[in-house]
């Protein structure tokens, strides 16, 4: 285990021990309720293999997403958030000759994600493990440069309206979708404490299908 998730495991267990079981075990209250979430994230290293024998070997990275949702019931609850990350690949790329040459590069790109989720609770209970199904869009910027010069425009607290020159990277917008297996605790009525592990795949353009390990550790605060 991952030592950020050490950190995650140890955090609910502390907060579950501070509770008795009696009311652990308690109804929930969550009907009806609104709720924030903010969701820190870990992603584990992945290979992904493009056309024509390309490859990019991503490192395990952190993300951080801010979520609402509501409760229908104490089972049920539908949720939108949005979210970013950056990380760091080495690339392996063919140059498109007779030699068909690999070289290696070390790169750096951003993600972000909007995401809709539907989550089920097992129990009506404070204390409940849950399922999640995940739906979305993902935008990456490789930070590779098109060669191409793009213009964009400001304003500067020095000089005033100003417009200059900015190289174009390639970017893709694709579609995302999972699901998480985890454990929620209604800590109070007002504030609850999610874990959860799962799986994210994302439709690249030139790729397979690609799966993503990602564990988040969630603060929500409920209200009406």
């Amino acid at each position: 285990m991952k030592p950020v998730l050490n950190v995650l495991v140890a955090t609910l267990f502390l907060s579950l021990s501070l509770i008795s079981t009696q009311s652990v075990a308690a109804p929930g209250n969550r009907t009806g309720q609104w709720q924030i979430s903010l969701i820190p994230s870990y992603t584990d290293s992945k290979t992904i293999q493009f056309e024509g024998g390309a490859v990019a070997d991503i490192s395990s990275h952190s993300g951080f997403a801010i979520g609402i949702g509501y409760n229908f019931s104490d089972h049920v609850e539908l949720d939108f958030d949005i979210g970013s990350a950056n990380a760091n690949y080495t690339g392996t790329r063919v140059i498109d000759d007779s030699s068909n040459t690999q070289e290696r590069y070390n790169g750096s790109y951003y993600t972000s994600h909007m995401n809709l989720g539907l989550t089920y609770n097992f129990i009506a209970s404070r204390l409940t493990p849950f399922v999640k199904g995940n739906l979305g869009l993902n935008y990456v910027d490789s930070g590779i440069p098109t060669g191409n010069i793009g213009s964009v425009c400001w304003w500067d607290p020095w000089w005033g309206y100003y417009c200059g020159p900015y190289a174009q990277t390639y970017t893709s917008s694709d579609l995302i979708y999972g699901a998480d297996l985890g454990l929620r605790f209604d800590i109070t009525s007002k504030v609850f404490l999610k874990g959860s592990v799962g799986k994210s795949y994302i439709d690249f353009d030139n790729s397979s299908s690609t799966d993503f390990t990602v564990y988040r550790f969630i603060v929500g605060f409920s209200f009406r």
